[in-house]
């Protein structure tokens, strides 16, 4: 029964997470689909703990994060990693470096800085980038690196970190339609062995009900269906969507295709 507001600009509220209640068990692999403004980052950063909540609770493992002390709450905060949609890399370090980054909520400061020189835990941080396919580009710069590359990087970079819990918000708005399959399959691959939860936020919805088996659908703040994909249909994602006419720029052909793809009308 969570909700998150935030005060607008003239001084009202907006609720952007309102009276939603889920259950992730470990180990799930799931997409949260909505329009523009629905609450699916803001429910991203609840998880991740960056955001309380105003009134409900979260529990994690058992735990609530508000009633934790600091030590207590920084491993709880550590079972979990979050992939933006802006990469949040630094450009002009090398790409060790930036995967690394991953590494400094456990390091203290002097160490951290000695890292920049000399990298520290490069067997880990090497075998976080094979696993994405970017081993190759290891010692190159971050900014010489493609879009798609760079978002390699960024799942590196989390999963260097160990994490039991791997959110992603938009993953593939960066990158080629073409390879938006690609990325999504790779973050199944490096989370399935480990039985890692997998949470992802998408504005493609044929790309989430090709690669999720449990959809959850976000409207004006409020849980709007958490269904298998079979389920999601045509009408029902029409009446998700309803007041967007379009989806950065282009409009929702896939509403239709959608149900042209066998799922029920």
């Amino acid at each position: 029964n969570v909700t998150k507001r935030f005060r607008r600009a003239d001084g009202s509220w907006n609720e952007a997470v309102r009276g939603i209640t889920l259950k992730i068990q470990p180990g799930e692999a799931i997409a949260v689909i909505g329009p523009s403004g629905a609450g699916k980052t803001t429910l991203l950063r609840l998880l991740n703990q960056t955001l309380r909540p105003d009134s409900g609770e979260i529990l994690i493992a058992g735990e609530n994060p508000a009633l934790q002390g600091p030590r207590a709450l920084r491993t709880l905060r550590a079972r979990t990693a979050t992939i933006y949609q802006q990469h949040n890399l630094v450009p002009n370090l090398r790409v060790v470096h930036n995967i690394l980054a991953g590494k400094l909520s456990t390091w203290s400061l002097p160490r951290a800085i000695f890292s920049l020189l000399f990298p520290r835990n490069i067997r880990q941080a090497a075998e976080a980038a094979n696993a994405v396919g970017i081993l190759g580009k290891f010692w190159e710069r971050t900014d010489r690196l493609s879009g798609g590359e760079q978002q390699r990087v960024a799942i590196s970079r989390a999963l260097v970190q160990n994490p039991r819990n791997l959110l992603a918000d938009e993953p593939v708005a960066s990158v080629d339609p073409s390879r938006a399959d690609l990325l999504i399959t790779l973050l199944r691959q490096v989370t399935d062995p480990d039985h890692k939860t997998l949470i992802v936020n998408l504005h493609d919805v044929p790309l989430a009900l090709r690669n999720f088996p449990r959809i959850v659908g976000l409207h004006d703040g409020k849980l709007f269906f958490d269904l298998p994909p079979g389920e999601v249909t045509g009408p029902l994602l029409a009446r998700l969507y309803e007041g967007e006419e379009s989806i950065e720029g282009e409009q929702r052909p896939w509403i239709s295709e959608t149900v042209k793809e066998g799922l029920p009308e």
